[in-house]
């Protein structure tokens, strides 16, 4: 399991599209109003993979889609945009979860992959 920390969640983040946009601390100026900025906490490679889980504090998610750059971009920036929905798509670094609905998000809160 890797874990990792909320540090700031941007303005234009959360909307009413059922995604959002995870970034590394290194994320840049003009992509900082759209992303969940984390930071790891441990230092575990993420290795995601469909039939895993991503929780969201105490807020428990499956994942059933792995885009392929995933795990790449995930340890290397801290990138992926996370889409809540059952149908998988062709994004390269998206990871596709249920059940269908947002999280309640905050900064401090925990993010697990496991």
């Amino acid at each position: 399991m890797t874990v990792t920390e909320i540090t700031q969640i941007g303005k234009a983040a959360i909307n009413d599209e059922n995604l959002f946009v995870l970034f590394g601390e290194t994320v840049t100026p003009d992509l900082l109003d759209v992303s969940i900025v984390q930071k790891k906490i441990s230092q575990e490679p993420i290795d995601l993979k469909v039939g895993g889980k991503i929780s969201f504090g105490a807020q428990d998610y499956q994942v059933v889609g792995v885009g392929p750059l995933v795990n790449q971009t995930l340890n290397e920036i801290g990138h992926a945009t996370v889409f809540f929905q059952k149908e998988v798509g062709g994004i390269p670094n998206a990871i596709y979860v249920v059940p269908e609905q947002l999280p309640k998000l905050e900064v401090g809160m925990e993010i697990r992959f496991q």
